[in-house]
Parts: C-alpha cells; sequence; structure tokens
C-alpha cells in the first residue's frame, strides 16, 4: 500500500473540535507517516497534544497554508485536512484503497453530503447558487460553464469521478499535485476570503488530465468549526467578497483557461450572463426580505471589482489554468 503523512492547515484556534481530530489520527488502521500541522504564523500552538504532530509556521492564509512544497514529507501522498474533521478508524485505509484501485492523483471524501441536504436546503441551494443535484453513475460533481457546480443526488458508498471536490479532506499523491502548478493560484489569497478555493484547485487537476475522485461513505465528519471563515461569514461585506471572488474564478478556470476558444468563451460567457441576471432577482429578494439595502449594490460592486481585478496586470500575468 502506498505511503501517506498528514498535512493539516490551522490558525490554532479550533479547540475541542480540532483535538478530536487529532485523536481520531491516532486511531487510524493505517498509521501516517508524520502528522504535520502547519500554523499560520503569528498565532499560539495548542498547549495539548495527542501524538506525535509536529508544527511549522507558514504565512497566514487558507491557499498559503495548503500550497507547499511539503519538502518535509517524503511519503507517497499527502492527506490534506482542515482542523475540523474527525476520522473514522478506517477512513485514511478507505482513501488509499480508493486512490489505488482507481489510479487517481486526489481523491477527496464526500464530508458536506449534499445528497442529504432535506428539500428545503436542496431548494436553497437551487434557488441562491444554481446548484442542483444529477444522476450520474459516474460523476460526483460537475463544474458547468456558468461557475456552479452540481452534485449527485444518489450515490452509492463507492469512488466516483469527479471534476471538483471539497477541499476538508483530500488525498493526492504527492507528485501529482506539485506539478499542478498551485503556486499560480495563491492570487485567491489576497480576498478577504478565499470563496471556492477548492473548485479552483480540484478542477485544475482535471482539466490537466488528472484523475480525481470523491469517496462516498469515507467515515470522515465535517464538524464545521469555522476557525478561517467566521470572520467572512459575519462580515457585511460577505456578498462582495463572495461575489467578487466567484467571478474571478469563473473567469479563470472556465472562461480565460489557457484552453479556451472563441466558442468556449463564448458559451461560458453567455451561461454566466444568464445566472447573473437570475442572481440580480435573488439579491433584489434578499434586501427586501433582509431589509438590508446594501445588498443589491454590494452584489454589483463586486461583479465590478471582480472584472477589475481580472484585467489587472498581476492577474494577466498568471500562468494557463490548463497548461497541457
Amino acid at each position: 500500500m502506498l505511503t501517506y503523512s498528514i498535512a493539516i492547515r490551522t490558525l490554532g484556534t479550533g479547540g475541542e473540535k480540532y483535538r478530536e481530530e487529532l485523536r481520531s489520527i491516532q486511531l487510524q488502521t493505517v498509521r501516517p507517516e508524520r502528522v504535520l500541522v502547519y500554523i499560520a504564523e503569528g498565532c499560539t500552538e495548542p498547549v495539548f497534544r495527542e501524538g506525535n504532530e509536529e508544527y511549522i509556521p507558514v504565512p497566514r492564509g487558507m491557499m498559503a497554508q495548503r500550497i507547499l512544497p511539503y519538502n518535509e514529507i517524503s511519503s507517497d501522498c499527502v492527506l490534506m485536512l482542515d482542523d475540523d474533521v474527525r476520522l473514522a478508524p478506517d477512513s485514511a485505509e478507505k482513501l488509499l484503497a480508493a486512490l489505488e484501485g482507481q489510479r487517481a492523483d486526489c481523491v477527496g471524501a464526500d464530508v458536506f453530503r449534499n445528497q442529504e441536504m432535506p428539500l428545503n436546503r436542496r431548494l436553497f441551494a437551487a434557488v441562491t447558487g444554481l446548484v442542483f443535484p444529477h444522476r450520474s453513475r459516474k460523476w460526483a460533481f460537475k463544474l458547468h460553464r456558468n461557475g456552479s457546480f452540481s452534485y449527485n443526488g444518489r450515490p452509492e458508498d463507492l469512488p466516483y469521478l469527479s471534476q471538483t471536490c471539497g477541499g476538508p479532506a483530500q488525498l493526492w499523491r504527492k507528485d501529482a499535485f506539485l506539478r499542478m502548478r498551485m503556486e499560480e493560484e495563491l492570487w485567491l489569497d489576497t480576498l478577504p476570503f478565499p470563496y471556492n478555493e477548492d473548485t479552483l484547485m480540484t478542477y485544475k487537476l482535471y482539466r490537466n488530465g488528472g484523475r480525481l475522485c470523491v469517496l462516498y461513505g469515507s467515515g470522515i465528519e465535517n464538524l464545521d468549526g469555522a476557525t478561517s471563515s467566521a470572520g467572512y461569514k459575519n462580515s457585511m461585506d460577505r456578498i462582495h467578497v463572495r461575489t467578487k471572488a466567484s467571478f474571478m474564478v469563473w473567469w479563470r478556470t472556465c472562461y480565460r483557461n489557457g484552453a479556451n476558444t472563441c466558442l468556449s468563451r463564448t458559451l461560458a460567457a453567455v451561461a454566466f450572463a444568464l445566472k447573473s441576471l437570475w442572481m440580480v432577482l435573488v439579491m433584489a429578494v434578499a434586501s427586501v426580505v433582509t431589509l438590508s439595502p446594501r445588498v443589491l449594490p454590494s452584489y454589483f460592486k463586486g461583479m465590478l471589482d471582480g472584472w477589475r481585478s481580472v484585467h489587472a496586470p498581476a492577474f494577466a500575468r498568471l500562468g494557463k489554468y490548463v497548461f497541457v
């Protein structure tokens, strides 16, 4: 079996949920060679230890704390974790088996369980983000030309091919991760919150010919500590940030990705324009419901700032998203 080490990104404020994660790592049926915790510079290490975890200070940022050379790791694979997940005793074993069995470059764990959402949440996701279920027997998640994704509505507890996957738990072949030139995506950390960072990273693997899978039934639970996103979720500026990030990620992944053609750009632009018109209506309704006159202006400001940002010289100098 392939060897693996664990890489956790944290601010050191995960508390008991982070401690649960460390305890679950100690119970793995296939033990990691090393457990490395990449803590943001300036943050304080937790006083407790649950095993042989090692702390390494790195620049702060959800992208910066994940997009690393991992020189400290000599294992075949890196299990990248957020600091608020809990593993079942055989979770790592299942992910490794899926990686080898599917000849994959990365296997993500299905931790958000979209398919289990109650009807009201499914309708909310569909109306506010154009996120719908699909019934494919092949795909876990698909990314569409408008930047929205769809999810498998009735998956079995098996690995499925995928075009994107969530960020809390991903098992990567180290060499595949390093081939993806992920350092070119650190621009997303310049935003107050790197919304859609998991899409930006994993879709890059898929578009460059890598094999991405999602494992259903891995036993990994999302404890939702929100240590990095709490400030964003509580910010009055969150609609502006989300809109700007969504626009920039769509531009990089779907519109000007390096493999685009006149036809693909036209189709992507039409799809995104239709979605944007729908979102104007959604934001107008949200403004009335929440009695907040700032909602719609924040949306328009996010779109405008996104447009300006993708035409800035620094963004134009980025390498091609699709480079093979």
